[in-house]
């Protein structure tokens, strides 16, 4: 802000410093004025999944899921996708896709999945007994799944790497807390109050006021500041493992009830923040419509309201042509 100093006249008061007005922020992903069809096709975890065309919209209903009232999600596994089917307080059902007109694979129910470093197969937290449960491998095409091991109903699992399996103890509750362990063993190679995520050879935590990455190969560690402040945040490494996307969610925008959506790309080897085109802005899909996801080309995938796609250092997005469902679904699996 600027400030008038001095006086037209010995008895004129200085005018009051001039007011300053935040630009207003774009409403929604199309407010970008980005155009042109991108070619992404991504599963959708609506009631009864939808293969959805950014361009084109629905392009198919795959046969053989549950609909109803059902609660779903989906997972990207590798070029393919599982999706979870949840009915009240029960274990929930996992679904391995196998194409737009092919009923899915029934994995049979778990409390929690996630897929495995070679995008082949996903881990699960079956329950055994009411107290029982165990960790257990499940390839998606050829193969058994392996026994298992013992492993606590509380456990959620949420991602394989290559330097172990990304879990969250005692899922749910005040004290629960994230591990990286040896699926193999157990052993614990790196523990935090919140592992945000694994990328490559680099793991982001969250702080109360900033971040930190850690190299583990050495175990080095790097503190980050945040680019943004968010009520929120999610994130999303890209499948090659160099690239973080975070997307600082304000569901309350200088106190009002505006949802904003910020996102923001670390590069994990240069520990640089770039700030995505058109961000931040206005948004109604913070809590349904939307995700993000990576294409096999390096493509950030942004669902809301349409589809948009943006390679790191292009100066804007691509939007696809086709409006999203607007039924109660969250998340997207790109495909392939």
């Amino acid at each position: 802000m600027v400030l008038l100093s001095g006086c037209t006249g010995e008895d004129t008061p200085p005018p009051p410093p001039p007011t300053t007005t935040a630009a207003p922020l774009p409403q929604g992903l199309t407010g970008m004025r980005a155009t042109g069809g991108i070619g992404v096709t991504a599963l959708l975890p609506t009631a009864g999944p939808t293969l959805f065309d950014a361009d084109r919209g629905a392009a198919a209903t795959p046969p053989g899921y549950p609909g109803g009232d059902a609660e779903a999600t989906v997972l990207r596994v590798g070029k393919t996708a599982v999706l979870t089917v949840t009915h009240g307080t029960e274990p929930s059902g996992i679904l391995g896709y196998t194409g737009p007109s092919t009923p899915p694979r029934d994995l049979g129910r778990a409390w929690s999945v996630a897929p495995d470093a070679a995008g082949e197969g996903v881990w699960l937290i079956r329950q055994d007994a009411p107290d029982d449960c165990r960790l257990q491998h499940v390839p998606l095409g050829d193969g058994e799944p392996d026994r298992g091991q013992p492993a606590s109903c509380r456990t959620q699992v949420r991602a394989e790497t290559a330097h172990g399996l990304l879990i969250t103890i005692n899922s749910g509750a005040a004290e629960s807390t994230d591990a990286l362990i040896d699926p193999a063993t157990g052993r614990t190679v790196e523990q935090a109050p919140r592992i945000l995520a694994v990328a490559g050879d680099r793991m982001l935590l969250d702080g109360l006021t900033d971040l930190t990455l850690v190299d583990l190969r050495d175990h080095g560690r790097k503190q980050l500041s945040r680019p943004a402040i968010g009520g929120r945040l999610t994130v999303a490494p890209s499948r090659e493992g160099s690239l973080i996307a975070a997307d600082f969610a304000n569901a309350a925008y200088r106190g009002t009830n505006t949802q904003v959506r910020d996102v923001w790309l670390l590069r994990t080897d240069a520990l640089t923040w770039e700030h995505a085109p058109g961000m931040p802005y206005v948004t109604e899909h913070l809590n349904r419509g939307g995700g993000l996801d990576w294409t096999e080309n390096g493509d950030l995938v942004l669902a809301d309201g349409v589809i948009g796609a943006w390679h790191p250092g292009e100066p804007r997005w691509r939007l696809g042509a086709a409006a999203l469902p607007s039924s109660d679904w969250s998340g997207l699996a790109v495909l392939p």
